[in-house]
């Protein structure tokens, strides 16, 4: 895209936003976390030859992915949330997210206006799914980061269990596959649901955020609908590869073909001028 076009559809998002009554938002695949900067925690790459050395292991990943994750606060993902954030802090908002890293819990959102429908790392469960209970990890994550900190290493850890049957504990995330535990995020996803039932007869701007194919059934498809449905929507997707609106919203669509976090990151709210952009 040329400049000129993405500053002038950069104008079109705020005057909807300044003009929305409400402002439903969906996060998807381009805001996953790759992990890239993991090289700069000297002690989880260690722990990680650790695992190369000693595939018994392999069990520990997870849980140094969640050490990752609270440690690392930084970067272009996150420069993105804060971005969407002074965007629409002051409007009546919803997000709906699909990442599981918990990276949008950097940003001061309001978490009850936030919903993550395919679970994350903040609790654990039961790998085999005999029953629907959640536990913190804290105590876990940190016997983890102590045993990497300390180098006594991985193997000095035994895995934690489910202490109804034994089967290893896993965090509470679709990674679990079929046997997800869904509890975790039902009252969010009712809270949203009721939120977006209200929104029918108002001003509303949709913004999907790097959603792709892979649940096209939680954000891109209800988002249409949400959008079609409410004759005073705006609908604005971005996406470097999969940014074409269906024919149903041209009237009131806009795709922007470009990577959601770098269309957030090249516009400086205060001075009112892309950045960076070509």
């Amino acid at each position: 895209m040329e400049k000129a076009e993405i500053t002038e559809k950069q104008r079109l998002l705020l005057e909807k936003l300044s003009q929305a009554q409400v402002v439903l938002v969906g996060i998807g695949e381009e805001f996953n976390e790759g992990f890239e900067d993991i090289g700069k925690f000297p002690e989880l790459m260690s722990a990680l030859e650790e695992v190369d050395t000693n595939p018994t292991l392999e069990w520990t990943v997870p849980f140094l992915e969640k050490c990752y994750l609270t440690q690392h606060n930084e970067g272009r993902i996150i420069d993105a949330y804060a971005a969407l954030y002074e965007l629409i802090k002051h409007k009546d908002y919803f997000i709906v997210t699909t990442c599981i890293d918990g990276n949008i819990g950097k940003v001061d959102f309001d978490k009850e206006r936030i919903v993550e429908p395919c679970g994350s790392y903040a609790a654990l469960q039961c790998s085999k799914k005999c029953n629907d209970t959640l536990v913190l990890p804290e105590a876990f994550s940190g016997l983890v980061y102590q045993a990497i900190s300390d180098g006594v290493g991985l193997d000095s850890l035994e895995r934690p269990v489910c202490r109804f049957c034994d089967a290893p504990l896993a965090f509470n995330n679709i990674l679990c596959e079929k046997n997800y535990v869904e509890a975790g995020y039902k009252s969010q996803w009712e809270k949203y649901t009721d939120w977006l039932q209200h929104t029918l007869h108002k001003e509303l701007c949709v913004l999907e955020l790097g959603v792709g194919m892979s649940l096209p059934g939680i954000i891109r498809w209800p988002f249409e609908k949400a959008a079609f449905y409410n004759k005073r929507a705006s609908f604005f997707r971005i996406n470097e590869q999969l940014y074409h609106i269906t024919k149903e919203l041209e009237n009131k669509g806009i795709s922007i073909a470009m990577h959601a976090a770098d269309f957030l990151n090249g516009y400086d709210l205060q001075k009112g001028k892309t950045e960076g952009l070509s």
